[in-house]
């Protein structure tokens, strides 16, 4: 079992006392009293909190994480018992699950102060034990930025330099915590070893994967990184973001969602492109939510950030040698051994390489393909995809059959994603051997709003394989987009219960949507 950090409030939630008021455990900082308070919110009431502060001097914006605060004789004790731990777990058996784990800590730690004949008082026992989860089963000084739902991202540029995070709200912001040389050496070498792998001034670059999901990205020392040590964490979100959040959020419409439903049911090739930070595999993850139940499904990455609620389900994850025994898998090894299983669906988390044209070659014989490209729009997409390192062929690209094109957008100082046309490859001109290319959607910037500009002609390929006129198909799309308006109207988002909601769907749609309507009308009258 691993365990999220999340997961570890939770067990620390047992030693809280409902009579405790949030002010014994978190006092105001001085770096607040320096600052407009922009927001604050909790994280794991009444322990963790965070206020965003406008600066009255710099006018910058600060992250701060409010912790339950310590004097400098609590400290003291703190670093005495650490110590203590130190000696006491190295003798226990640590590779067990994550219960053993808490209730060897809380023994260690429990020894440890009757070692020290004192009394400790209730409060000043909680802060100890919150500090002793964070560090030993958290992830230390970050791990309030980890759990906070409003950071994407967390990034340390060097020594002695403020830890960054990407704030939904704010952007890019610094924090109160940095790092010293020692402090962030040690600390890049302990998250590096949490991923299962080894840095050091030999292999001083690593790309891993925490253990809740996150992307770590780390380097060791000076030599490659001047500024010092440096990480930087991409968030592994546990329930990933559905269609109808997209829908709530702005990014796609419910007709483009129907259409992307109807398109993943009958197998047409779909990859999703933008630009860094555009939402690229959120929509990705969002769209293989309309997979069909029974279909046999095989996905290749670097770094697992696809989280599917679907049984005939194969994980690849591609592997980097770190000792002279070991072999690397990349991710066209994958994909040439994921043919041979004989997948329905695809799903390549980002093409980079020579892995594209087995990925279109595998579109041309018949395997429904998804991925996610880098690039800025349509013709970027086609010069990406014949260019090195990719080299594939135009008479291949032609079978990819819908390309949503994203960006990043900032409205009102907010950055929101939007989907800036919606295009489909209709096969290759007979005459000047150009890519046709219709596009069906397109968004306006300035009114925020999105257009149908042709109807989209692969509703004809859908309604062949479908085995009725294109009038039935489109009727069927319209009926599929009412669908998801009446869900989000419902306000079903959790991805499990919608993923079930989708293939009762598949088997019956009319009983579905009765039985939604039913839940609705009992939910509604429980309000009443």
């Amino acid at each position: 079992m691993v365990l999220t950090t999340t997961r570890y409030y939770q067990l620390f939630q047992k030693y809280l006392d409902e009579n405790i008021s949030e002010e014994m455990i978190i006092e105001d900082l001085e770096e607040v009293e320096r600052g407009e308070i922009l927001d604050s919110y909790w994280i794991f009431r009444p322990m963790v909190a965070v206020k965003i502060i406008k600066d009255f001097e710099t006018k910058g914006i600060k992250y701060i994480a409010m912790e339950p605060t310590l004097t400098i004789d609590e400290f003291q004790l703190m670093e005495k018992i650490y110590v203590e731990l130190g000696n006491t777990l190295i003798l226990k058996d640590i590779t067990v699950d994550v219960f053993q784990k808490e209730r060897i800590l809380v023994d260690a730690f429990n020894e440890i102060v009757k070692e020290f004949l004192i009394e400790l008082d209730p409060i000043l026992k909680l802060k100890l034990l919150y500090y002793l989860y964070r560090d030993y089963i958290g992830l230390g000084p970050i791990d309030p930025m980890l759990n906070d739902p409003y950071v994407e991202d967390i990034s340390c540029d060097g020594y002695n330099i403020p830890v960054f995070v990407y704030h939904k709200k704010y952007g890019n912001i610094p924090t109160t915590v940095s790092f010293s040389d020692l402090e962030l050496d040690r600390y890049v070498q302990a998250l590096v070893q949490q991923s299962g792998k080894h840095i050091s001034f030999g292999n001083p670059i690593i790309d891993a994967s925490l253990p809740d999901g996150s992307r770590l990205q780390a380097t060791y020392g000076t030599e490659i990184t001047p500024r010092g040590s440096s990480f930087t964490i991409r968030k592994f979100t546990e329930e990933p973001l559905t269609p109808i959040d997209l829908m709530r959020l702005g990014t796609y419409t419910a007709e483009q969602m129907a259409y992307f439903w109807l398109a993943v049911e009958n197998k047409l090739n779909l990859m999703v492109v933008g630009e860094t930070a555009a939402g690229k595999t959120t929509t990705l993850n969002a769209v293989l939510m309309f997979l069909p139940p029974d279909a046999k499904v095989v996905s290749i990455e670097d770094t697992r950030e696809i989280s599917l609620r679907h049984e005939n389900w194969i994980a690849g994850v591609t592997r980097e040698v770190t000792t002279g025994d070991e072999k690397s898998i990349s991710m066209y090894d994958l994909l040439k051994a994921a043919l041979r299983q004989r997948p329905e669906y695809i799903v390549v988390g980002e093409v980079r390489g020579i892995e594209a044209q087995t990925l279109f070659q595998a579109m041309s014989t018949g395997h429904a393909a998804y991925s996610t490209l880098h690039a800025g729009d349509i013709h970027q997409t086609i010069y990406r995809l014949e260019s090195d390192p990719l080299n594939v062929p135009r008479s291949l690209i032609q079978f990819l059959d819908i390309v949503p094109i994203q960006t990043q957008w900032t409205k009102a100082g907010v950055r929101k994603r939007r989907v800036t046309g919606v295009y489909e490859f209709l096969g290759v001109d007979p005459n000047d051997k150009n890519l046709l290319i219709n596009e069906v959607y397109r968004w306006e910037s300035y009114e925020d709003s999105y257009y149908l500009i042709n109807q989209p002609k692969k509703l004809e390929k859908i309604a062949v394989i479908r085995g009725e006129t294109y009038e039935e198909t489109l009727d069927e799309l319209r009926r599929r987009a009412d669908f998801l308006r009446f869900l989000d109207r419902q306000d079903i988002r959790d991805y499990v219960h919608l993923t079930h909601i989708i293939h009762s769907y598949y088997r019956n749609p009319q009983e579905t949507f009765e039985d939604i309507m039913k839940e609705g009308m009992k939910y509604e009258i429980s309000l009443e």
